[in-house]
């Protein structure tokens, strides 16, 4: 499995995402020092709308910290039809018919690449969050630092069921018609979605404020933290059976490659 594993890696270009990571980790470390020990000019200060003032540099170093959870995400959720991809192109099921490796044993190999993939990403967010809620005053921008980590478990949980969800499609259909039937339920959601914000009740939206939201996260704590115990127990399980699925799909499909 070591080998099929590196193989992955390897076709996902993982060097150069793991030397990107280093290098902006880095820097992320030496612009926070900067910040947290230099003098903020008073034109890099603001006041927001509860009449707190912080430093935009603050706020401007922590927005890596905000948007990398959803583009790791993101870059996961392309990982996965790639990694298909690529071993159609190479026809690698027909080389695996030689060897002693099992198609169990295949199948496993991917979900547990995607699942160190995941893991991989969800550590690299819990630092730099950490590194950009180092040396921070109490205020907003310390406030969405912590709210976005204390829902860092369930979000990659989540992550980690879309995966489930994808795996099966792609194993039964292919990288071409898996990514159609991926982008055709992503349109009917966008679909529901623009629907909802013509014609639905918009006055919930438009209710929604930050303040209320960290003191919702505050008073629910024990809940967050139970759902964040509990969260990753439920993913595995259901991982588990996607991968049980997608092994029976695969070894029906033996015959293709023989």
């Amino acid at each position: 499995m070591g080998g099929l594993l590196y193989k992955d890696f390897l076709s996902i270009k993982g060097k150069t995402h793991v030397a990107i990571i280093s290098v902006l980790t880095v820097l992320l470390v030496v612009l926070k020092l900067i910040v947290a020990f230099a003098d903020t000019p008073a034109a890099w200060l603001m006041e927001n709308s509860e009449g707190e003032v912080m430093s935009f540099l603050d706020y401007l170093v922590s927005m890596p910290a905000q948007i990398l959870p959803i583009m790791c995400i993101s870059f996961i959720a392309m990982w996965i039809p790639s990694v298909i991809q690529n071993d159609e192109k190479s026809k690698i099921h027909t080389y695996l018919l030689a060897t002693p490796v099992s198609k169990r044993t295949y199948i496993a190999e991917k979900y547990v690449f995607i699942g160190i993939c995941i893991y991989a990403a969800f550590s690299v967010c819990v630092a730099w969050g950490i590194i950009s809620m180092a040396f921070l005053a109490d205020g907003a921008v310390l406030d969405i630092l912590m709210l976005i980590s204390s829902f860092l478990i369930e979000l990659f949980s989540l992550a980690l069921i879309g995966a489930s969800i994808e795996f099966p499609v792609f194993v039964a259909f292919g990288k071409e018609k898996g990514q159609m039937i991926k982008t055709g339920i992503l349109e009917i959601l966008a679909f529901f979605a623009v629907a909802y914000l013509f014609f639905g009740n918009l006055d919930i939206l438009e209710k929604l404020d930050f303040n209320l939201i960290m003191e919702w996260a505050k008073t629910h704590s024990f809940a967050l933290m139970f759902m964040a115990a509990v969260s990753p127990l439920i993913t595995l399980v259901i991982y588990y059976i996607s991968y049980r699925i997608s092994a029976c799909i695969y070894e029906r499909k033996e015959r293709d490659y023989e």
